[in-house]
């Protein structure tokens, strides 16, 4: 695997290397669903823990740049800089280093697309590449753990959905993975994002874990559990999913029974959709309010991920919930309770 040093964007700072991976295997976890997830196998060497992060540099769409490139009616060979001054072709600059899902309005000008403001303005090349901001990487959850899958990094994707008003239907870097990425080509860049706040502390490894990650959230726990496994950590682990339908989306279901089988995991699920009324992981959480105080009263670790808009807020009233009802704190207790817990790294979130 080679590596880069490559620009950094001003979205977020990293200190590691680019490495150009390979994608080893791609499968869609959820066929038949009105959404697409996929699971994503890359050949890489990083140093990584479970609960670490890896960064992508993707591709825009190069359907989509061949129609700017036409609508421009300039050369493909025409040179171009980015914003570091570095000379690239204009087929390059705008597959790989433009930002195409966010356009300025200087470029816009009152035109309801891209291809609609170019067509009108004809502008000259490098002005309407100076007009572009730079690609940037997207963030996964890495879905593995690196003693059950040595010189992998695996990824649990959801393929995003653009607003209508955007350039094309999906976002850039999930429709790069999904869709377009080739397989066996080391051409992907990808750095490590070390987490300094969710992660398994050495403390952890005798005690219960609590996992709440509905949709694909459920990656960092892939990894946990596989670390546990690999290390014959006997300790409960419990399980909170949740997603759409039971018959299309249980994502990793065999290796969840697995476990079960073994008695290494207990596993609840939330299926929104398959019933009238829809039922959420919080409500799951609410359901087993007693056993999961017991859990916490006895020492578990805590560990939320997904969501941040709405499933993160709806978890932590429902266990402030619980620890008022159960534990029978104030509500200002049940606050400090878990403000303790994050203190102590028994409670540790990845929202977004």
């Amino acid at each position: 695997m080679s590596t880069e040093t490559l620009p950094l964007t001003p979205e977020k700072k990293h200190s590691s290397q680019v490495f150009f991976a390979a994608l080893k295997e791609r499968f869609r976890l959820n066929p038949g669903s009105d959404k697409e997830t996929y699971h994503l196998v890359l050949e890489a060497d990083l140093p990584y823990k479970v609960g670490d992060s890896i960064g992508v540099y993707p591709e825009n769409d190069p359907h989509y740049v061949e129609k700017i490139l036409a609508t421009l009616n300039t050369s493909r060979k025409h040179l171009v800089q980015d914003r570091e001054g570095n000379p690239h072709t204009l087929e390059t600059f705008l597959q790989k280093k433009a930002n195409l899902n966010r356009i300025s309005k200087k470029i816009l000008q009152h035109k309801s697309s891209l291809l609609e403001a170019l067509s009108h303005g004809n502008p000259e090349p490098s002005s309407f590449c100076a007009h572009l901001s730079p690609i940037p990487p997207r963030y996964y959850s890495i879905a593995s753990s690196p003693r059950h899958s040595p010189h992998e990094i695996h990824l649990t994707i959801s393929v995003a959905e653009n607003p209508v008003e955007a350039p094309f239907p999906f976002g850039t870097c999930s429709h790069y993975l999904c869709h377009q990425a080739p397989l066996g080509d080391p051409s992907i860049p990808i750095f490590l994002q070390p987490s300094p706040y969710f992660f398994l502390p050495d403390e952890a490894s005798s005690k219960p874990l609590i996992m709440i990650g509905p949709g694909t959230g459920i990656a960092p726990f892939r990894g946990f559990l596989q670390e546990r496994a690999a290390s014959k950590t006997s300790s409960p682990n419990w399980l909170f999913f949740g997603e759409r339908c039971q018959k299309t989306d249980f994502y990793y279901q065999n290796e969840w029974e697995s476990l079960q089988t073994a008695g290494l995991l207990e596993v609840t699920c939330a299926f929104s959709r398959d019933q009238e009324k829809k039922i959420y992981v919080q409500n799951r959480l609410y359901e087993h309010k007693s056993k999961l105080w017991e859990w916490l009263e006895e020492g578990a670790y805590l560990y939320l991920c997904g969501d941040k808009k709405n499933m993160a807020k709806a978890v932590e009233a429902t266990l402030y919930k619980i620890a008022e009802e159960v534990g029978g704190l104030l509500p200002q207790e049940a606050k400090a309770y878990f403000k303790h817990l994050r203190q102590a790294r028994r409670y540790q979130k990845d929202v977004y």
